[in-house]
């Protein structure tokens, strides 16, 4: 080729790559278009092209021009830089991390093809590879915020959530103002349940980015685990306000509108997220639990709850036989929590629930459980999100199983699924073999199990925790266990033992359970005497002679059947008030309690402002206090207190409870036989209200209520001994083993 041919082309190649940089891509198209058709094999030309056709859009025009290149000149590490780059738009994921793996033999040290390679590796998921490559780009650019932060994202999916805040910080500190890293740090605090230092972060990310629809979406997760429904209905809203196909946003807004009551909007948002893609597992799933409602207002409602329930089951069900595979990844994200609050048998919608996840959750997990040769202990996992201080889990049922079982031919490890520590998560550690942390995904607990091959795992509870409800779904051990944590039975074939307690349980109760139902001396559990202090508790004035009834209970346990009773109850005596709380999470579901009682009293011609009073959700030496200034503690019906009326007990306060069929209205009564203290069990309503009329006259004499306090308080103290549960619970365990 004549040495003027090559002068122009080179001054062309230099102009059409002036425009490229500039974003006039027609200009620069046309000249290197220009410049193959005087020289056909000018590989830079052809390479230039392909790159303005893979910024242009046109990925597989793009890749067959820049191979073209490559045949004409092999030895040029940019050229398979961006074949890799067009093999990833196209999604050919091999291909690219084959052509970025083939750039950094020509340039091993490159901080742009290793980061492409490492982004590749983990769009793969392979990670491990992904990290490798990530750390080279960083050895290499030290300030590289986003091979910082793609690193954090991979110790995150890792679960190193330490290391991942570490690669979050370093992005920050190498660019202040890298909206990626301060939304992946946000969600790395959020797993790490530090929820503030969470949002700050998401909030941050939206003072630079206002229009960061991730971020908004983020920031309301974070929102609704702190329990501000109403803040994260509207985060995810301005999500999809911006990114109208997003659609974990509508399946998350459907999980707060679900949680806020709003049953008809919650299915209209797992609609939009299932139009958006009919695979979305979590969704379908959602779908069928906003069939249950939270709060009901009136016998109708709660009497078609479990019907309504069996419905979108079915719906669900057919759903998965014809996407297989897809459900089991999705177990634990949403479970039928909300159906125990109905006062009816719910042990046949909760088996084809049952039936249901752990078919899908086999399918997807694909493991069973490992048994060891003739080991010398037994061991047991225990498995439970609620290791922390306060939470009725631990205080009621886990405590006394860690402080008595015997040792010596058992060892016992804790699987503490959640993020948070405290003195009684530090007290647990110490009183057990082995202590595991979360927050880990699904998958790192099995493995965790899988290392460790249990003989037994034990379940506190069922039905509150997602990553528990997704390992309990799953054989993991020979033998598997739950209690009543939460009082219903799991529907899980996978769960063989449910633990439960003689005085909770009445005779027909194994009709209850798919699992087989066993019976502890007592109520099963070996609690010990709550130690807080009362704070003084200062309620608005009331008039002289006043009896006080604490129903310190949330406002989804009343059943619309049992309001007549408070109003008979006010009828019968006069001067008096209830006093229920308003929780922070449920404040919505107070009102409308409020409003629903407010009919039935008008109803029976009295007005409810002259009797009912609202208290907040209170801490727990304030809530001491708050018992100490009743007369009456009246047990809910539909959905028996067992941890309210544990301490009301101990503060020596008069309970009444009306016994119902199910283990769910029996905790209170079986509490009080434990004691000896069985005299405040109703046989019916109208025995109920009896038993409510008299032990509120008692308490207008201060003589009889100072002594039947004081006898109370004494014989609660029985409840705090049986070890003699922890016994037969060990026996029980070994020999099924």
């Amino acid at each position: 080729m004549q040495s003027d041919v090559i002068q122009h082309i080179t001054q062309m190649l230099a102009s059409a790559a002036h425009h490229h940089r500039n974003g006039q891509l027609q200009e620069a198209a046309r000249l290197y278009r220009k410049i193959l058709d005087m020289d056909p094999h000018q590989a830079d030309a052809m390479h230039l092209l392909g790159v303005v056709a893979l910024q242009s859009g046109r990925f597989q025009e793009s890749v067959d021009l820049i191979t073209h290149a490559i045949t004409e000149n092999d030895a040029v590490p940019a050229f398979h830089n961006n074949l890799g780059n067009a093999f990833r738009a196209l999604g050919e994921r091999q291909q690219a991390a084959g052509a970025f793996n083939r750039a950094l033999c020509l340039n091993p040290n490159s901080p742009d093809t290793l980061y492409n390679l490492a982004v590749i590796l983990q769009e793969l998921g392979r990670l491990d590879e992904a990290a490798a490559s990530y750390q080279r780009v960083l050895l290499a650019k030290s300030d590289h915020a986003a091979a910082h932060t793609n690193l954090g994202i991979v110790r995150n999916f890792q679960g190193r959530y330490d290391d991942a805040l570490t690669c979050f910080e370093s992005a920050l500190r190498s660019s202040a103002d890298f909206v990626p890293a301060m939304v992946n740090r946000g969600n790395v605090l959020k797993a790490l349940g530090r929820l503030d230092e969470a949002m700050q972060s998401y909030r941050r990310a939206l003072a630079l980015n206002p229009r960061h629809a991730a971020a908004h979406n983020n920031l309301g997760l974070a929102l609704l685990e702190a329990g501000d429904t109403d803040a994260a209905v509207e985060s995810y809203r301005d999500a999809i306000s911006i990114e109208p196909g997003y659609r974990e946003a509508h399946r998350n807004l459907g999980n707060a509108l679900r949680e806020r009551g709003r049953s008809a909007e919650s299915v209209s948002s797992y609609r939009q997220a299932l139009s958006l893609d009919s695979n979305d597992a979590e969704a379908r799933l959602g779908l069928a639990m906003a069939s249950i409602p939270v709060f009901v207002n009136s016998p109708d409602h709660c009497a078609d709850a479990a019907r309504a329930f069996e419905q979108a089951l079915a719906e669900l069900e057919a759903w998965d036989a014809q996407s297989p595979g897809r459900l089991g990844a999705a177990v634990g994200s949403t479970q039928p929590f909300y159906l125990a609050y109905r006062p009816c048998d719910i042990a046949r919608p909760l088996k084809s629930y049952g039936n249901l996840v752990c078919r899908a959750a086999a399918a997807h997990w694909r493991t069973s459980s490992n048994r060891r040769a003739a080991p010398e202990r037994i061991r047991m996992v225990v498995v439970c999100g609620h290791v922390r201080a306060r939470h009725p889990v631990l205080d009621v049922l886990l405590r006394g199983i860690l402080a008595h079982l015997q040792r010596e031919r058992m060892e016992v490890f804790l699987y503490h699924t959640g993020s948070f520590v405290d003195d009684e998560t530090r007290w647990a550690r110490l009183h057990v073999d082995r202590f595991v942390q979360g927050p880990k995904s699904v998958a790192a607990w099995v493995d965790e199990v899988h290392r460790d091959r249990p003989d037994i795992i034990f379940y506190p509870e069922v039905g509150m925790d997602p990553i528990t409800c997704a390992l309990a779904a799953i054989r993991l051990a020979p033998l598997q266990a739950a209690s009543w944590g939460h009082p219903t039975t799991t529907g899980m074939p996978s769960i063989d033992l449910y633990i439960s307690g003689e005085l909770l349980e009445p005779l027909q109760a194994d009709e209850h359970y798919v699992e087989n139902l066993v019976r502890l001396p007592g109520t099963g559990v070996c609690t010990r005497a709550p130690i807080d202090s009362a704070q003084a508790w200062e309620p608005v004035a009331s008039q002289h002679g006043v009896v006080r009834f604490a129903l310190p209970h949330q406002p989804i346990k009343f059943d619309p059947a049992d309001d007549i009773l408070l109003a008979r109850i006010a009828k019968s005596i006069g001067c008096c008030e209830f006093w229920i709380a308003s929780p922070a999470k449920l404040g919505w579901a107070a009102e409308k309690l409020q409003a629903r009682l407010a009919g039935v009293f008008r109803a029976e011609g009295l007005d409810l402002e002259s009797y009912l009073r609202l208290t907040p959700w209170l801490p727990r030496e304030q809530f001491i206090g708050f018992l100490d200034a009743m007369d009456v503690y009246l047990d809910c019906p539909a959905f028996s207190g067992y941890t309210t009326a544990w301490q009301a007990l101990h503060r020596g306060l008069p309970l009444v409870t009306l016994e119902g069929e199910f283990l769910r209205q029996r905790l209170a009564a079986g509490l009080m036989r434990q004691i000896g203290a069985d005299d405040g069990i109703a046989l019916s309503r109208d025995h109920y209200v009896r038993l409510a009329v008299h032990s509120a006259e008692e308490s207008r004499n201060p003589e009889r209520r100072a002594r039947r306090r004081r006898i109370i308080q004494q014989a609660a103290a029985k409840a705090d001994e049986n070890t003699a549960a922890i016994a037969e619970l060990q026996r029980v365990l070994m020999q099924r083993k």
